[in-house]
């Protein structure tokens, strides 16, 4: 796969090739910049021929695939292959065109009723070449046939295409050697003007394509394969009719046939015309096969003439864009293609829809889109329905806006809200109700679940969910200011102790009693009465009211000693204990045990804390003026719906 010195950007070539003849290989191939270029499946396929330099009578001037390719840029039809770019590389010749597969290829998996409209395209294109170019085709059969990506037959191999006065049988003969020896008319030697070829060899063709059918797979064909023999294939071919005449045969005007006519010839025909036609045509399709309808008449039952005609949006279009579906509900219309006949045909033909800048086109689009959304993947409503639709709410036209956002509604539940929305989220509202088990059943007043067409929506987080506050919410919780001095004591007392024994500090002369006399009495009394509470264990009450009544001297006198200033206390008699030798009071002899420290301050923990006021930073409330401003501070402009909704 390369792409060195091409003409087209991005171009990636398959190693395989699809086909090989005389005169060229045939390759697929990608465009990866495809906006510019036809594609059914909006993936930039494109077909590549690769021809090299062929000796002969005929290519003194050019390459085979070189006029080839300069008959396509020249000749411009619906029904003829479409020239998209060549270039010459070394000695190599490249033409791009349009994607299309050989007939041979998918001949066998056609319908009758395909090849009658196939056969009819090729007609088309080959009276468009006799009488409005003046030319002769000279090499009408099988294999100049192409089939596109939406299944119309095209006509190609246009390299022996000549003018009627340069046709004589020194031209036939030097181009018969690459010809099919079938649609070579025996006697065209015979005659040195010879303008009637292509009717020979198109009498040829329909012989080759209806090969295996039986007369009653296509309305009058055992009619028309008479008559090509026995007019088209006349040994004279002075007697040979136009091929324009053919189509006033009833082969080519049969119901199903003249359905896709009327499609293709839509811009000429009268509002009474196109009125009657599609208010029946729902009702004449029904006897046809799904597949062949939505592979032939899909492309133009979804035309931009049909979509914007009123009959049709009202009597066509209901049935075309939603997908058959056993259930129908509230007298809705059932759908006329099934769902995996509407995925293969019609849904690239909605992804091809929605890049249309055509306010109709797109509210009609808006208008269908709960009944087919489902059939696409979540790839495709990510990548290419989703971009057009936010597009849309940018709009000036409030009913394309309103329209909009309530299909990114049904979104929602596909691809999720972080997805459709975009940027950061967070929890604004909660659920009010009481919590009990009813409330986990599906509320049969909540518009939205009971509307909801996609599918079940489920959730499996509880109705109050736990979460850590934000920084916004931290903030907002002011920090306490710190206790008074004195204030921890009055705390502990209206907590633990009576009323009877509520005694405060009225005053600085109170401290006076903290003396040396009644701390040692404090030591003496818990020496001597060997506190059990000092322990691990749980602090019991009437231990507690021993204590207090053991310490009666202090002046605050009520407080209840917290256990981690117990143990300190419960330590330091236990070090005093083990003193054993009056050299351990030596500084130079102490251990380093900072616990065993006999030097125990018993008032560490009555020292007042003074705490420096901390200040809380409150961030900004976000300016909600603007009503589609949903974005919470500090967010990147770049997220959330892509551009900025000011300009």
């Amino acid at each position: 796969m390369g792409n060195e010195n091409s003409q087209l950007n991005g171009l990636e070539v398959e190693e395989k090739a699809t086909e090989i003849t005389d005169f060229w290989s045939h390759y697929q191939a990608t465009i990866k910049d495809s906006c510019r270029y036809f594609s059914f499946k909006g993936d930039g396929s494109v077909s590549v021929f690769k021809g090299e330099i062929v000796l002969g009578p005929l290519w003194n001037i050019s390459s085979p695939l070189e006029k080839f390719s300069n008959n396509l840029l020249k000749y411009r039809h619906p029904c003829i292959v479409r020239y998209i770019s060549s270039w010459q590389q070394r000695s190599t010749f490249h033409l791009a065109t349009e994607y299309v597969q050989p007939l041979s290829h998918v001949l066998s998996s056609q319908t009758p009723l395909q090849i009658c409209i196939g056969l009819n395209n090729i007609l088309r294109a080959l009276v468009f070449l006799h009488d409005q170019a003046g030319m002769s085709h000279n090499n009408v059969s099988v294999s100049s046939i192409y089939v596109s990506g939406d299944g119309q037959w095209k006509l190609g191999g246009l390299q022996y295409l000549c003018p009627f006065s340069e046709l004589n049988a020194a031209y036939l003969k030097h181009a018969r050697i690459h010809r099919y020896d079938k649609a070579v008319d025996p006697n065209e030697d015979a005659t040195e003007k010879n303008s009637k070829v292509d009717q020979y060899a198109f009498a040829v063709l329909v012989d080759d394509v209806f090969k295996g059918c039986s007369d009653g797979d296509v309305p009058h064909l055992k009619e028309f394969t008479n008559y090509c023999k026995q007019n088209l294939q006349n040994p004279d071919c002075e007697k040979r009719p136009k091929l324009s005449e053919l189509f006033k045969d009833n082969f080519f005007n049969h119901e199903f046939i003249s359905i896709y006519k009327f499609l293709n010839f839509l811009p000429i025909k009268s509002d009474e015309e196109k009125s009657e036609f599609f208010a029946n045509v729902i009702r004449n399709l029904k006897c046809y096969d799904e597949a062949t309808v939505a592979k032939q008449l899909g492309g133009l039952l979804l035309s931009r003439l049909t979509l914007l005609d009123s009959t049709a949006r009202k009597d066509v279009l209901p049935f075309i864009l939603k997908p058959k579906d056993d259930r129908i509900q509230n007298g809705e219309h059932t759908g006329f293609f099934c769902l995996n006949v509407f995925k293969e045909h019609v849904k690239p033909r909605l992804l091809q829809l929605f890049g249309v800048r055509d306010s109709q086109i797109r509210m009609l689009l808006l208008s269908h889109f709960n009944k087919f959304v489902h059939v696409f993947s979540h790839e495709e409503l990510s990548h290419h329905i989703l971009p057009e639709l936010l597009l849309g709410i940018k709009d000036t036209d409030d009913s394309l806006v309103a329209s909009t956002l309530i299909c990114l509604s049904e979104l929602v539940p596909i691809l999720g809200a972080d997805t459709v929305v975009g940027g950061k989220r967070s929890k604004f509202f909660t659920d009010g109700r009481p919590k009990s088990k009813s409330n986990h059943l599906k509320p049969e007043n909540d518009l939205y679940l009971a509307n909801k067409s996609l599918r079940d929506l489920h959730t499996n987080e509880n109705i109050f969910p736990e979460r850590k506050l934000t920084n916004y919410e931290e903030n907002m919780a002011l920090n306490e200011r710190p206790t008074p001095v004195g204030g921890e004591c009055l705390e502990i007392e209206n907590m633990s102790c009576g009323p009877q024994q509520n005694n405060e500090v009225n005053s600085e002369d109170d401290w006076d009693d903290w003396d040396n006399s009644n701390r040692q009495l404090v030591m003496k009394e818990l020496e001597s009465t060997n506190i059990e509470c000092f322990t691990d264990e749980k602090i019991t009450e009437n231990d507690v009211t021993e204590m207090k009544e053991t310490i009666s001297d202090f002046t605050v006198e009520n407080i209840k000693p917290s256990k981690h200033s117990a143990l300190l206390q419960k330590a330091a008699l236990e070090a005093k204990r083990n003193i054993i030798d009056i050299s351990e009071l030596d500084i130079k002899n102490q251990k380093n045990d900072f616990k065993k420290n006999d030097d125990f301050d018993y008032f560490a923990d009555m020292m007042p804390v003074i705490e420096k006021q901390q200040v809380s930073v409150v961030e900004k409330i976000p300016d909600i003026s603007n009503k589609l401003n949903f974005v919470p501070a500090g967010s990147d402009d770049n997220e959330d719906w892509g551009e900025n909704w000011n300009e």
